[in-house]
This record gives C-alpha cells, sequence and structure tokens, in this order.
C-alpha cells in the first residue's frame, strides 16, 4: 500500500471511529438491518425466491418479529422469527437437534423454515407455490399478501395480509430490488465522503450490506468491497 493510500486510510478510520453511530445509526438497528439482510440473501441464495417474494417474506417477519430470533410471544408458546407456535416450535427445536443446528439462531431457524416449507406443504398452505410472483412491487404485494394469509395466519388475517403486502411493495421492494447508482451507496443521489465511510466499515466487517448496496459499493466492479472502493469513492467525491 502506499503512502497515499495509507493516509486516506488513516482518514476514513479515524472519521469512522470519531462518528459511526450518527453514520450509521444505533447498534440497535444495524442487528435489525444485518438480520434482515441474512434473511433475504438465504431466501434468494439458498431457496431460489426472486427479490420480490423474498421482500413478501421480510415484511411478515418484520411484523411478526422484527427479526429477533430469540423474540417470545403468547406466553412464551412462540418463538423466533417466524413465531412458531406450540407444536411447530417443538419442531423447530427437534429439527435443530438432529441436524446440528442451534435453534437460537438466524441460521438454525431458516434452515427449518426451508425444511418446513419444503416437507410438510399442507401446514404451510403450500406458501412456496404462493410465492412464485413475477419481480415487481407489485410481486411484492402479493408475495407479502400470501405469506401473511395462507402461512402466519394471524387473526383478522385479511386486513394483516393486506398491510404487510403493503409493507412489502412500498418498504421493501425499493431497498432490494437490485437497483443501484455506482458509488451512491445510501443512495441519497450523490457520491460522498459518507459512502466511502459506509463502504470502510463494511470491509471492516463493521457493518453488512444489502445486495443493492455491495453492487453500489463495488466501484472498481471486482467482485467484492473493501477499502480500495473506499479510497476511490472518497477520491471521486473529493474531485467532484
Amino acid at each position: 500500500m502506499n503512502f497515499k493510500k495509507r493516509v486516506l486510510v488513516v482518514i476514513l478510520s479515524l472519521i469512522l471511529v470519531a462518528a459511526p453511530l450518527s453514520v450509521f445509526g444505533s447498534a440497535a438497528n444495524l442487528v435489525t438491518c444485518n438480520n434482515a439482510k441474512i434473511i433475504f440473501d438465504f431466501l434468494v441464495d439458498d431457496m431460489g425466491l426472486n427479490s420480490a417474494a423474498a421482500c413478501g417474506v421480510l415484511a411478515n417477519i418484520e411484523a411478526e418479529s422484527n427479526f429477533n430470533p430469540n423474540l417470545t410471544g403468547d406466553n412464551g408458546t412462540s418463538y423466533g422469527i417466524c413465531q412458531w407456535h406450540a407444536g411447530r416450535f417443538d419442531n423447530l427445536k427437534s429439527y435443530c437437534e438432529k441436524n446440528g443446528y442451534n435453534y437460537k439462531t438466524i441460521e438454525g431457524q431458516l434452515k427449518y423454515l426451508q425444511y418446513e416449507l419444503t416437507n410438510n406443504k399442507s401446514d404451510t398452505g403450500n406458501i412456496l407455490e404462493r410465492l412464485k410472483v413475477d419481480n415487481t412491487e407489485k410481486g411484492a404485494y402479493t408475495a407479502g399478501y400470501n405469506w401473511c394469509y395462507y402461512f402466519e395466519r394471524p387473526a383478522n388475517k385479511a386486513d394483516k395480509s393486506v398491510t404487510r403486502g403493503n409493507n412489502a411493495k412500498n418498504n421493501y421492494w425499493p431497498v432490494y430490488k437490485i437497483v443501484y447508482t455506482l458509488g451512491d451507496v445510501n443512495s441519497d443521489g450523490g457520491v460522498n465522503s459518507t459512502d466511502a465511510l459506509i463502504v470502510l466499515s463494511a470491509s471492516l466487517n463493521k457493518i453488512e450490506l444489502t445486495r443493492s448496496q455491495a453492487k453500489a459499493a463495488d466501484w472498481n466492479c471486482d467482485g467484492k468491497v473493501d477499502s480500495t472502493d473506499a479510497l476511490m469513492i472518497l477520491r471521486t467525491s473529493v474531485s467532484a
């Protein structure tokens, strides 16, 4: 690493240390966002859903647990990101124990979710078929509605399905539809030092980026997000 590059890294690191929360939000919000990203990536990469379908699932998991894998409900009889209830909670624990996963973790719960949806289709409303939607904002709405109506089946499920469908369409689809501007990691309409800070933080494993953010952060298009991308984005913002 040459001298100029080392200087820029030091500057970025000092700014990162000085004001991490003002740039990235609270620690609790970061955990929530990171868990949402982990779930989204699993739904797309491991389960083969398109982005719209995954957005529908995210809207429902937010409503059920706010992405907290350790959340309990119904006087301790419901648990996890999908609030598995009673016998289904027991099934989650049994599956994880048999397959070497910790039922209290995102990983264990996602692996069980995949198993449950694939093997217990009658119990889960054959939801995977209902998630075969167009990869559009309308598809995100349909997926959010269907997941609530046929899989979660809460009280007042018709009204809640509409609410969760709209959340998928209006809040998750714009973030996860993989539309991005190179360098504009936070989607504020410009390429600036804040973007460089976000990229550096991601390269240091302090935060996880959404898929669209990672695409925007990969300035040199080498398939990874690292300090080189942060430096190049910083240089561009300074020279602009």
